[in-house]
């Protein structure tokens, strides 16, 4: 297999295959579903190291994911410098973190990126995930998750821009259960007060809790039919205690939604994508909490072209072929159209090195 790095794309909703981005992000999530026995519903799975050595700027991240758009635009968001205290308009963050978001733009591949301007927009603590999607008309959307205000759960929206992301308003909520509250053994041994850094990916035992809840990580994804398909992550909506995915749907480019509904399988850090003949792509990380017996991977599911149905997981394979033994020594998978097929960028971890980032190569079942 080339080395070579993938071509990058336009993040058009027709294809619903964003670039790959150039920075990751590397806290929280797990995903739940059985890999072992199930009926392989790809044609093709390879396995490389990415020879960009983007593992070097994974290590000790705490936030930071980077998504882009056909104008060369980055949208990140993060936390302010170790001693820095000034607010970051529009809100602050859990644990005295600060959140904004950020868009920085580059007009060279990525080679170089300006200063950028801060998004402002009227959301109290807003968190960034999912890929921009663009129409034919130039509208972006972007998902983003987080506390609206500050005394509510966390609910999941869209952004929505007109000018080549210049400005953004707030096209619509997707989901929000404003009584969202996870019970149960994933907050008794969550370690909310804990940085996501090498030590604690490799300790069996760490989980990120925040104890806010609700809707949060989200991926949307344009439909053959023309609707979008948001598949969610959660904490506690409806008291549920099995971190299962939620998804929704919207008609009218993100400005209302279906009532959201449950998924049959538990995941966090969900990536869409759409294959040519219409059927859905889905990774996600399996949730492999301490003494369940059950593996740590990224796993990826087919579905039907309205995602109404999904085939059963397989785990992606590690690209050093090692053996993890803790949920959070991989994750956040982000996926790239290559041809036909589609590459998915993971972290993973090796305890000699610590995180580093790789890709499996899947074709169309």
């Amino acid at each position: 297999m080339s080395a070579s790095s993938p071509t990058r794309r336009r993040c058009s909703p027709q294809r619903c295959a964003p670039r790959a981005p150039t920075s990751w992000p590397t806290r929280r999530c797990r995903t739940a579903g059985r890999g072992r026995g199930a009926r392989h519903p790809f044609a093709r799975r390879r396995s490389d190291l990415d020879p960009r050595g983007a593992c070097r700027g994974a290590a000790g991240r705490r936030g930071g994911g980077a998504r882009g758009d056909r104008h060369g635009a980055l949208v990140r968001w993060h936390a302010p410098p170790p001693g820095q205290h000034r607010p970051l308009d529009p809100g602050e963050g859990t644990a005295g973190r600060r959140i904004a978001l950020r868009l920085v733009r580059s007009r060279d591949e990525g080679a170089t990126w300006d200063a950028g301007d801060d998004v402002r927009i009227d959301f109290h603590w807003p968190a960034v995930y999912g890929e921009i999607l663009e129409f034919d008309d130039g509208e972006l959307l972007w998902p983003i998750w987080g506390r609206q205000r500050a005394e509510e759960k966390w609910r999941s929206a869209v952004l929505s821009s007109r000018d080549a992301g210049a400005s953004w308003r707030i096209a619509g909520t997707i989901a929000f259960d404003p009584d969202a509250s996870l019970t149960g053994a994933y907050v008794d041994t969550g370690n909310g007060d804990r940085m996501d850094g090498d030590e604690d990916t490799s300790d069996p035992s760490f989980r990120p809790h925040d104890p806010t809840d609700g809707f949060s990580e989200t991926s949307v994804c344009l439909l053959e039919d023309g609707r979008l398909l948001a598949v969610l992550r959660q904490q506690g909506v409806g008291g549920d205690e099995t971190l299962r995915f939620h998804r929704a749907y919207s008609a009218d480019r993100g400005a209302t939604w279906t009532p959201y509904e449950q998924l049959a399988f538990s995941g966090m850090s969900p990536a869409l994508a759409r294959f040519d003949d219409g059927r859905l792509l889905l990774v996600s990380r399996r949730c492999a909490p301490e003494g369940s017996g059950i593996e740590p991977a990224v796993e990826a599911r087919v579905g039907d072209p309205q995602g109404a149905t999904w085939s059963e997981p397989v785990a992606l394979r590690d690209p050093r072929d090692g053996r993890l033994t803790a949920e959070y020594q991989c994750g956040y998978p982000a996926v790239v159209r290559e041809g036909s097929a589609f590459r998915v960028y993971f972290y993973s971890y090796d305890e000699r090195s610590g995180r580093y980032v790789g890709w499996n190569t899947l074709s169309r079942p």
